[in-house]
């Protein structure tokens, strides 16, 4: 590994990027709750998961091309203080659900800085193969995180209650905003006039142009759609149909979280000797063998579990690789590349998971289905990918 990796910077970006993560993660085991709490359905209160994505992803492509302009810090502080007014009101407003709704919708839009900041900072401090190897860990953080969130906010929720996940998220948050305030060092040197909206939508037309971007931005947002969705959904699987308590799911959850360290682990050990295409077709392998499981397995948690392991296992070496790709040819246009790889990713997902949710994915063979498809689209998007000339920006 190059001397100039700089694993302060990483961690900042890790810390930053988690944010964003925790603030979804952490809610899914209590939905149930809160469902009951508010004599509300569990689709209602899904809604407190699309609208925080629905909030967090658009918001990335304004903070992209300020912060490629103003600098990086202090947009992301103020994206910050943004998502502490949206916790705030959850907390104030805890017996209104439609107060937690418009409070995960405001602190969406705030967090969303985290996401496209982490990676184009980054991208700012490292280039060559520093690069791929500085992004993997980004993208590990980014990828572990949700899978561990469901696990803290488990016991959180079995404890103390669903308004402490908000209360801890809201210390998460003061403490990050001091860290960075204090830690971050600017990665922008030139500043610039912030760019209008019409040049926005010429940059983000440009990559939305490009058959390189599409293809390895689409791999990224395949795979996290299809992790998002079945974490939200697995919860309900466990509970409602095998009876166990949050607490008990928390446990369990541990298993596939694992499959997510494996598998960013095993990217960043194998990338260097099987190369990015070979590697990246590992996953839609996984994925078929995950689908197979769980399509014939029992529903039994043990057997659920490793089949989520399985697929988390081909998430997990997706997500590092697809990131680092999309990513390295952008330098100059580091906060719009990394806010159109982000927003969409998170799009997508608030959108997949929504629209599977209303389809009624509520059964283990249901998920089979459902990763079997993304597994061919994500086939079709490696080999699109790689045909596809890189752009120079």
């Amino acid at each position: 590994m190059s001397r100039s990796i700089d694993f302060k910077t990483i961690l900042l970006a890790c810390l930053i990027i988690s944010i964003g993560q925790l603030s979804m993660g952490l809610v899914f085991p209590s939905l149930p709750w809160i469902a009951k709490d508010f004599d509300i359905s569990l689709d209602q209160a899904q809604l407190l998961v699309s609208i925080y994505l629905l909030g967090f992803g658009p918001s990335q492509f304004i903070y992209g091309p300020i912060s490629d302009a103003l600098g990086r810090k202090k947009v992301l502080l103020t994206g910050l203080l943004i998502a502490l007014c949206g916790l705030a009101m959850i907390i104030l407003f805890s017996d209104s659900f439609s107060g937690l709704v418009a409070g995960r919708f405001l602190q969406g839009i705030g967090t969303g800085c985290c996401a496209v900041l982490a990676r184009a900072s980054t991208r700012d401090k490292f280039s060559g193969p520093d690069l791929p190897v500085a992004m993997s860990y980004i993208a590990m953080a980014a990828s572990i995180t949700p899978l561990v969130a469901p696990v803290i906010g488990g016991f959180i929720n079995a404890h103390f209650g669903w308004a402490m996940v908000f209360i801890s998220l809201l210390g998460y948050v003061v403490f990050a905003w001091v860290i960075i305030a204090l830690r971050f060092q600017e990665t922008v040197s030139a500043k610039s006039k912030i760019p209008s909206p019409k040049k926005m939508l010429i940059q983000y037309k440009e990559l939305l142009t490009s058959r390189y971007f599409m293809s390895f931005a689409s791999i990224s947002w395949l795979n996290f759609s299809l992790m998002i969705t079945t974490v939200s959904v697995m919860p309900f699987i466990m509970q409602d149909q095998i009876g166990m308590t949050s607490d008990e799911y928390a446990m369990w959850a541990i298993i596939p979280a694992l499959g997510m360290f494996a598998g960013t682990s095993l990217c960043n050990r194998f990338r260097p000797i099987l190369g990015n295409k070979r590697l990246l077709l590992l996953t839609p392998m996984l994925h078929v063998v995950s689908a197979l499981w769980l399509f014939f397995c029992p529903i039994e948690p043990l057997y659920l579990m490793l089949g989520q392991l399985l697929m988390i296992l081909g998430n997990g070496i997706a997500l590092p690789c697809a990131t680092a790709l999309v990513l390295q040819p952008y330098k100059t246009q580091a906060g719009a590349a990394a806010a159109m790889s982000g927003g969409g990713q998170m799009v997508v997902s608030s959108i997949v998971s929504m629209l599977l949710v209303q389809l009624g994915l509520n059964q283990a063979w249901h998920l089979s289905l459902v990763i079997t498809l993304f597994a061919v689209l994500t086939l079709v998007n490696i080999l699109r990918g790689f045909s596809a000339p890189q752009p120079n920006a």
